[in-house]
């Protein structure tokens, strides 16, 4: 960077730019990009303003260039375009969500990004923390907000019949923490914000969501009603160990509402043959086996081999149901609960699919 100290330490602060990013801000950010920035500051503008106002402050200034390079900065997430047209300062977390994506993420060293991981993490909390409040205290929520929610894999696959367009896009989650070896190309918008991805048919998103539920990944919706009727958000094929609303889960004591638990499994012990897939594919311990003691072994080796026998904790259950896609014997029924229907039901009319 070459720019005076006094120049960056404005820009840290239009973007919202955490202070031990600094260091490192070449790896997200060009030269012209911050000075684009520092000019948008002062106050939004329109493109043509923008373009008057670079040929002033810029002497190799080509004007032919500069809705390209408008472009190019939006996509990046440096900048955002307001409802009036206006063009301004994106908040630094835009910026990282797309760069974790589709740029540069290993450039970063691991304690850099533990601390980038940390503070993205903070601000998830924040935008989230008054609606699993509301959620604690039994209220109704905001339809237009985003309510994520454990979907079924026939509800996933109804849900991508109901919008108009699916684009798969890298998990973002998983891109930023890099906690598991899970496949990344598993998120499915139904808005395509910057451009980023690639449309892909209605046949193929299931395919997505089949092969990600077969893989162990739970299917959430992270969806809001907008005010025209259409459904807005996407379908994320979650893990434990990288995905914000599990983290968050854990930090507000929300495990049952962040994402909605909207079913049970009922386990039906009649048909269990011990295999133990369950125990292997539950991300939250619902499922536990447990091998016939020494004596039992013993007394049945003239016998049938003992089988384990698989116990089931209700109250672990949050109703993601890849323990009863993953079941040979069909001995795992996943059963609606009733307390949160406003959320999902009735806002999607699920009872319509």
């Amino acid at each position: 960077m070459t720019l005076p100290k006094i120049d960056i330490d404005r820009f840290l602060n239009l973007s919202n730019i955490p202070t031990f990013i600094q260091p490192w801000l070449d790896r997200f950010f060009e030269d012209v990009e911050i000075e684009l920035v520092l000019l948008l500051g002062q106050k939004p503008l329109h493109i043509d303003e923008v373009s008057v106002k670079w040929r002033l402050a810029r002497a190799n200034f080509n004007p032919d260039k500069t809705q390209a390079f408008l472009e190019r900065c939006y996509k990046r997430g440096i900048i955002v375009k307001r409802d009036d047209g206006r063009l301004q300062p994106a908040d630094f977390h835009a910026r990282f969500d797309i760069w974790s994506m589709f740029e540069g993420w290993k450039d970063l060293p691991d304690e850099i990004r533990d601390r980038l991981n940390g503070w993205e993490l903070e601000y998830y909390q924040e935008k989230h923390v008054d609606q699993i409040d509301s959620l604690k205290k039994d209220e109704r929520g905001d339809a237009s907000k985003t309510w994520p929610a454990y979907l079924l894999l026939h509800e996933a696959e109804a849900l991508i019949d109901r919008v108009d367009h699916v684009y798969l896009w890298p998990c973002n989650c998983r891109a930023m923490m890099e906690g598991c070896q899970k496949n990344l190309y598993t998120c499915l918008r139904f808005s395509n914000d910057r451009d980023w991805g690639w449309e892909i048919s209605k046949s193929r998103a299931k395919g997505i969501l089949r092969q990600a539920n077969k893989s162990g990944l739970m299917q959430n919706g992270e969806v809001a009603m907008a005010p025209d009727g259409s459904i807005t958000g996407a379908i994320c094929n979650c893990c434990e160990d990288c995905c914000f609303p599990q983290q968050l889960a854990e930090r507000l004591d929300a495990g049952n509402l962040w994402p909605l638990t909207r079913y049970k499994a009922d386990f039906l012990k009649n048909r269990c043959t011990g295999c133990g897939r369950c125990v292997n594919r539950c991300p939250f311990g619902a499922f536990a086996k447990k091998e016939p003691s020494l004596i039992s072994a013993k007394k049945s080796a003239s016998e049938k081999k003992q089988r384990p026998e698989i116990l089931f904790d209700h109250d672990l259950c949050r109703g993601c149901g890849v323990c009863s896609t993953g079941c040979p014997e069909n001995a795992i029924d996943m059963v609606r609960l009733e307390n949160i229907i406003w959320v999902w039901e009735k806002i999607l009319q699920w009872n319509d699919c």
